[in-house]
């Protein structure tokens, strides 16, 4: 008898010590911090901050966060684009470090920021605790030409100015390349940086839609900033020789000519191989297209000939990995045999394929 109670008080101090380790693992598992949720986190806030949906945005923070938020005035000024560029797993906190592009969508400036977010675990949900911004590059038009700023320097240098435009240019639609169209150099329009600060895509508008990207070197302007240029002098009516800027704009690569188009915002992909442009082509409406970086070429998909343009209109959502997303808009006249085509859509940018989300 004494035997089986002993078995039986073993047997039921291992069911105790087994129970209390799985009550431990599950309170640890309850307890861990996940990156890889944290990181889901960060992308929905991001997504609505690109979609300038700031009040679910602000349902991300935590309570301490969320108090410190103001009432501000809304920027024309719009983030076009972020790039997770690290991340790092602190306790039971996330810290990513994730570059912006900002753009203007009513003027020609452009900024480069650097975003520091912390993301905790609040109970069992995971929200922004802090944001810390530093600016990286700024780019903004002044006179004829666009101007660059690195950080918080106070000097600036020119990137390009209307001289360093070609006179002509070819359309994408024009296959055989037989008319070159003089490139409009009234106004620049939309600009904006790739991630790495060393590229700069430009546009200027009349009527017509120039595009084109400026590979900038900024070593260039420590190599003297002065190239000869003959002007009236202002005193005794003599011709003297004056300083001309010399631009840190190494090259520029012509990307295409819209007719009859104005540029809203470009923006590149994570790998910084292919160029967005959301465009607006007057009673059409808003479409898009997306051209290679090295040599200006368009990718093998015509968004305007693959959807009915006249019934729909074509919105940027957000570059992944190798992959974009957009959106296909109804119109008021849209009927419904065009709603198979209507929502989210996601572009391989490997094989150039597109499915329905």
């Amino acid at each position: 008898m004494k035997k089986i109670l002993s078995c039986l008080l073993i047997l039921f101090c291992i069911l105790s010590f087994a129970g209390c380790n799985k009550n431990e693992e599950e309170k640890a598992k309850v307890n861990a911090f996940e990156i890889k949720t944290a990181s889901n986190v960060l992308e929905n806030y991001m997504n609505f901050i690109m979609k300038e949906d700031y009040e679910n945005g602000k349902k991300l923070y935590t309570k301490e966060l969320f108090e410190k938020v103001s009432n501000m005035p809304i920027s024309d000024i719009k983030v076009k684009g972020y790039k997770v560029i690290e991340s790092n797993e602190i306790g039971r906190s996330g810290l990513f470090k994730v570059r912006i592009t900002r753009t203007s969508m009513v003027s020609s400036q452009s900024c480069l920021d650097e975003y520091s977010i912390k993301i905790v675990k609040d109970g069992a949900e995971y929200r922004i605790s802090e944001i810390i911004s530093t600016p990286q590059k700024e780019a903004f038009v002044e006179d004829i030409g666009i101007r660059f700023r690195d950080k918080k320097n106070v000097k600036t240098n020119l990137i390009i100015d209307k001289a360093g435009l070609p006179k002509y240019a070819y359309s994408r639609e024009d296959g055989a390349q037989l008319y070159k169209i003089v490139v409009p150099i009234k106004e620049f329009s939309s600009i904006n940086f790739s991630y790495e600060g060393d590229k700069l895509a430009v546009s200027t508008y009349n009527k017509n839609s120039f595009i084109g990207i400026v590979n900038i070197d900024e070593a260039l302007a420590a190599q003297g900033n002065t190239t000869n240029s003959t002007e009236q002098s202002g005193q005794g009516g003599g011709s003297g020789e004056i300083a001309k800027e010399k631009p840190i704009g190494k090259d520029l690569i012509s990307i295409d000519l819209l007719l009859d188009c104005k540029v809203e915002f470009m923006t590149f992909s994570l790998d910084e191989k292919f160029l967005l442009v959301q465009y607006n082509k007057g009673k059409m409406g808003k479409c898009i297209r997306v051209y290679k970086v090295d040599n200006g070429d368009m990718i093998p998909i015509n968004f305007e000939k693959d959807y009915p343009i006249e019934k729909v209109q074509i919105v940027f959502s957000s570059f992944g990995e190798d992959t974009m997303t957009y959106e296909v808009i109804p119109k008021s006249n849209v009927d419904n045999s065009q709603a198979d085509i209507i929502g989210k859509w996601k572009l391989n940018l490997k094989t150039f394929t597109v499915d329905k989300l």
